[in-house]
């Protein structure tokens, strides 16, 4: 059955883009080479979410061909993350054991279904676009409190047995107990768990700095596995834990847990939400190739699917990854088809590797999860990320939040300040005075006293005119107004995103104005705001001449701004039309 007709659906339709032949080669090496590294951190994801290892496998492998399929960049790869594994993991699978003492499988199936249901509604209504209007501290500060809780939550597993500390209650941090509990596990750990896991850890780090591309966790697994196996640390009355084997369930085994889809909306929605902004973010860490474009709604759209289709088939919740994104740019992917060879690999290798991760130390897995935590603390970033008093804020209340409340809140607070720092920006009004200086020019001087004591007033406004500026451009105009100029002429060349609430302060101001018997203009505008305006009531009190369009030559619209203001004021010469600028203008 062909694709609908409609041109916005057809913008989802699956495929891979342009294929080159030259290129197979090139997406056939870099998606083998994400593959070897997909498959120690699905283990070690899933993990972290508190979920048998074979729901990180099955998350790495369709779910990754899925997203590949219907998304946008072609170098994303999908598949279990660090941050979402621990959301997934203290808002759904914790509270679940806790009840139950029995790992949710079916919830966490239910949650990534509700996931992808509402990342690919995200993406169906057009919203990844709004993402870019987030703030990357609340990102940066969020990762970087995951990342801790990551580590802290994985060093209680080198001591089997280690009974969990209760939460003190009242308002002591969330994260307390999980410190006390990693604390109490470092010290009573056996010696050979601690060794296994800080050479994990390092070899990890030595091999990367070999080579990116080199698949350093999975050797540094393997060698690790092969040691305690020399060294007999493996059998006997005194071995060391390993990872359980693996019992995949295909999809007619598993369940759906339907009845609980109405508790798990609010995780369900967090994750989403997480989801959105890792991936978009993921997305556009790597450019696309010269004449590419990346569209964040149809990534959404890929991501949606991917989770969909981890959800039926028994995987845990995916999302786009920026650390295996890096891996398949690094390796030389050209591509979506790198992420399907990357998914198939993993969905081919599943079989044989029961017997082979069932041999792995857990103290291993335990220092590859503790070192992909702390790394998510990226020095770098969070300089980046705090580069304003306002962006540091909002990072060290995320973070603050992250490990002080359930993630979940700590989610809606960074978002909540995000929004909120965004609205107070846009409601900075951009307005200036335009002045004509000794040389005859006009440049820009901010509004004060003497601003409409001139015959004429000409005045520049840019930026969003939204409602958070009404009330500023209401005081402003009517300040202005108290000196009685015969025109105000308000330049709007570089203004955008009218409302309705700007659009009737404007009417009100025009009204006042004309009542004290001055005109006001509206120019530089161009075809689209004019015809918005033509059908509003300020546009009727305006009338035709109120409206100057921008025109196509440079200064067009400002010459006739001058234009209108000699014909209204004839009887004057230019140079006591406008304000004169006394002040020396300053050099460079």
């Amino acid at each position: 059955m062909p694709w609908p007709a409609s041109p916005r659906l057809r913008a989802f339709a699956p495929g891979l883009g342009p294929l080159k032949r030259g290129d197979l080669r090139f997406d056939l090496v870099a998606g083998l080479t994400v593959a070897a590294v997909a498959i120690p951190q699905a283990l070690a994801y899933a993990w972290v979410a508190g979920l048998p290892p074979q729901m990180g496998l099955m998350a790495a492998a369709l779910p990754c061909i899925a997203a590949a399929l219907f998304g946008s960049s072609p170098y994303l790869v999908t598949g279990p993350t660090n941050p979402t594994a621990l959301l997934l993991g203290t808002s759904v699978v914790m509270p679940a054991l806790a009840a139950s003492g029995v790992v949710p499988v079916g919830q966490v199936l239910s949650t990534g279904l509700l996931v992808g249901m509402m990342v690919l509604a995200f993406g169906a209504l057009g919203l990844g676009r709004t993402s870019r209007f987030l703030s990357d501290s609340v990102i940066v500060g969020f990762a970087a409190g995951t990342g801790l809780l990551i580590a802290l939550h994985m060093l209680p597993e080198l001591t089997p047995g280690l009974q969990p500390s209760p939460h003190a209650g009242g308002f002591a941090p969330q994260s307390w107990p999980a410190l006390r509990d990693a604390a109490r596990a470092l010290a009573g750990a056996d010696s050979r768990s601690l060794g296994l896991m800080f050479f994990t850890a390092a070899l990890i780090v030595a091999l990367r700095r070999i080579d990116r591309r080199f698949p350093a966790a999975l050797v540094s697994l393997a060698v690790a596995s092969l040691g305690s196996h020399l060294l007999g640390w493996n059998a006997g009355p005194d071995a060391l834990p390993q990872i359980a084997p693996l019992e995949f369930a295909w999809p007619d085994a598993v369940g759906l847990d339907v009845p609980d889809l109405r508790s798990l909306a609010r995780p369900a929605f967090a994750i989403a939400i997480l989801v959105t902004l890792q991936s978009v973010a993921a997305s556009r860490s790597v450019r696309p190739p010269l004449g590419a474009r990346l569209d964040p709604d149809r990534e959404l759209v890929g991501q949606g699917a991917g989770n969909l289709v981890s959800a039926l088939v028994g995987g845990m919740v995916t999302c786009g990854s920026l650390t295996r994104t890096a891996v398949a740019r690094s390796a030389g992917a050209r591509s979506r088809l790198t992420a399907v060879v990357a998914g198939a690999a993993v969905l081919v290798a599943l079989p044989a590797l029961g017997p082979v991760i069932s041999a792995v130390p857990m103290a291993a897995l335990v220092g590859l999860i503790v070192l992909s935590g702390l790394e998510l603390v990226d020095p770098r970033a969070l300089r980046r990320a705090t580069t304003t008093r306002g962006d540091a804020w909002i990072l060290l209340i995320t973070l603050g939040s992250t490990l002080w409340v359930d993630l979940v809140q700590a989610l809606y607070v960074g978002l909540f300040l995000s929004l909120a720092l965004l609205v107070r920006r846009s409601g900075d009004l951009q307005i200036v005075e335009l002045v004509r200086s000794a040389s005859g020019r006009f440049r820009e001087i901010a509004i004060d006293s003497r601003t409409g004591s001139t015959p004429a007033v000409l005045l520049h406004l840019e930026g969003d005119l939204n409602f958070a500026i009404a009330g500023d451009l209401s005081d402003r105009l009517a300040e202005i107004g108290r000196h009685a100029p015969r025109l105000v002429i308000v330049r709007l060349k570089r203004a955008r995103h009218l409302d309705a609430t700007v659009l009737e302060t404007l009417r009100q101001a025009v009204v006042t104005l004309q009542r004290g018997g001055t005109q006001i203009v509206l120019s530089g505008l161009n075809n689209d705001m004019v015809h918005v305006l033509e059908k509003t009531e300020l546009g009727s009190l305006l009338g035709e001449n109120g409206l100057l369009r921008s025109g196509d030559r440079l200064f067009e619209g400002f010459e006739r701004s001058m234009d209108r203001a000699r014909k209204l004021l004839g009887e004057l010469p230019d140079d006591a039309i406008f304000r004169r600028d006394v002040d020396p203008i300053p050099r460079p």
